[in-house]
């Protein structure tokens, strides 16, 4: 039988020196990560993320937005920082944070500083099962801008094939992802190659591993950089 410390998820949460600590930020702080422990996650707390190696030892990285307070109220590095784990960011501010660069970015979730603890523990629970945790406006706003990026890359030359960058993807499995890649749904792309809806998620299965992606926005952004996959 496999004991619980083997099973145990971890989390690291990188939070700022706020000044003062301030009593809004501790309150708001100890209510999410409160929320994570009750999920069975442990936590460790730092505030400034530790090195490579020791972080993918995390299963998750928790980022606290409550200092970030202008720009898009990001970090400069967010790219980098989750572009390895699977990382949440807390203590979001509406009308600052900018989601669809935390989606674009590879971030799994966010939560807001006026999040309900029931809506918190609902998003935490999708992410555990390795869901994302957006709004379907901001699902829908990055979908709209990959697509805009992409038809204006295929009017430009590009250095690789997708054969020579994902050798492994079959010729119907390319054709899926050029049809995606213009915004076909499911339905769309089975009556258009002949195929059921549930053939199409096989497939759609199959070039998420091949790509390492984990959603369409994802697909749509690791492969636009070579344009059409006919």
């Amino acid at each position: 039988m496999m004991s619980t410390e083997m099973t145990k998820l971890r989390a690291f949460v990188l939070t700022p020196k706020v000044k003062n600590t301030e009593r809004s930020h501790l309150t708001l702080f100890k209510r999410f990560t409160g929320l994570i422990e009750a999920c069975g996650i442990d936590i460790e707390i730092g505030n400034t993320p530790p090195e490579k190696s020791l972080l993918l030892s995390y299963q998750f990285l928790l980022i606290d937005l409550f200092d970030y307070q202008t720009g898009n109220g990001l970090p400069s590095n967010i790219s980098a920082l989750a572009a390895n784990n699977t990382t949440i960011l807390f203590n979001a501010t509406n009308g600052i944070t900018c989601e669809v660069t935390a989606l674009l970015s590879h971030v799994k979730g966010i939560f807001y500083q006026n999040d309900r603890p029931d809506i918190m523990l609902k998003g935490l629970d999708s992410i555990i099962k390795e869901e994302s945790w957006f709004k379907r406006s901001t699902m829908n706003k990055a979908i709209h801008d990959l697509l805009i990026c992409s038809k204006t890359r295929q009017t430009k030359p590009v250095d690789a094939k997708p054969e020579s960058l994902f050798p492994s993807l079959t010729k119907r499995e390319r054709t899926i992802i050029n049809l995606v890649s213009r915004g076909a749904q499911n339905r769309e792309i089975a009556d258009q190659l002949h195929i059921s809806p549930n053939t199409v998620k096989t497939h759609l299965y199959s070039i998420f591993r091949k790509t390492s992606s984990r959603n369409r926005i994802e697909l749509i952004s690791r492969t636009q950089n070579y344009g059409t996959t006919n």
